[in-house]
């Protein structure tokens, strides 16, 4: 199975010298996964969690969430078995841009000292990375999701709403022969 996974987040990551209690934190993770043969949805996962610290001005004008949107939620630790059942034995994982969504997952494992022991499925795939060579340059989602489909992104930059439109490029990709 294939794992397709967005998050957001309180800012956006410091050097990674820089101590894990000034790096952000997850607020809200959404993931889709489908069936390597038949590309057919076969799970889906969405949380929102209430951090430690405050969200940027600037991430929260970006997703729309703010600290007094998450009081009622759990803390990342409530989700983490959770994670690990959707994420154990699984095949591939798949985000636009997968380096920052990976890195801000090992951020909240490593606060957890669980990092060593998560499931991580062992092949990665950034549509990033993948889909350089459209127009020689990096694609958002948006711009990648108007190529491939001739139409815009209703709405973007939160969680789940972006897997569900990666998911719709991943499969167009898959089904192109971009993405093997």
């Amino acid at each position: 199975m294939t794992i397709i996974f967005d998050t957001e987040t309180t800012g956006l990551p410091v050097n990674s010298i820089i101590d894990i209690k000034k790096q952000p934190e997850i607020i809200e993770f959404a993931a889709i996964k489908i069936d390597d043969e038949t590309l057919e949805e076969i799970d889906r996962l969405e949380f929102k969690v209430k951090p430690k610290g405050i969200i940027s001005q600037g991430a929260s004008k970006t997703h729309g969430l703010y600290n007094s949107d998450l009081v009622n939620e759990k803390p990342f630790s409530a989700r983490y078995d959770q994670l690990v059942d959707f994420f154990l034995g699984e095949k591939y994982l798949v985000a636009h841009n997968i380096e920052f969504d990976m890195n801000l997952l090992k951020y909240e494992l490593i606060r957890l000292g669980k990092e060593c022991q998560f499931p991580y499925p062992p092949n990665q795939i950034c549509t990033v990375t993948k889909t350089h060579s459209i127009n020689g340059y990096r694609l958002n989602l948006g711009k990648l999701y108007n190529i491939l489909f001739g139409k815009e992104m209703k709405s973007a930059h939160r969680a789940m709403v972006d897997v569900e439109y990666l998911t719709e490029c991943y499969i167009e990709l898959k089904n192109r022969k971009i993405i093997k």
